[in-house]
């Protein structure tokens, strides 16, 4: 039986897909991303600065720069690389059409 080496960081996830939910600790004002399964299952997360390139590329598609934390990574996966970067920032997209579909995105200026 594999055993954690670390205490999870979360008291509340919040199931939203499969890859993916939403965690976050007991007196956080912040929640965090938990990645349920593949590579990077078990790594806990948080955004800190997402923002929106000021230009669009020639596709019209405008590219978010983010930088992120790693709260838990009990596998000791690689989170430097760019299949994790790319991998988180898959999720961050997602979040953020979720959020603007329901009305609940806020940009801080």
């Amino acid at each position: 039986m594999k055993q954690q080496k670390e205490n999870s960081s979360t008291d509340r996830t919040k199931k939203t897909s499969k890859r993916y939910a939403f965690a976050q600790r007991k007196g956080d004002d912040f929640s965090c991303i938990k990645i349920m399964d593949g590579q990077y299952e078990g790594i806990i997360y948080k955004y800190d600065k997402v923002a929106f390139e000021p230009k669009p590329l020639d596709s019209g598609d405008i590219p978010l720069r983010f930088t992120y934390d790693i709260m838990t990574n009990p596998n000791k996966e690689d989170v430097e690389s760019e299949d994790f970067r790319n991998y988180i920032g898959d999720i961050l997209v997602e979040v953020v059409q979720e959020q603007l579909k329901t009305g609940k995105l806020q940009i801080n200026e």
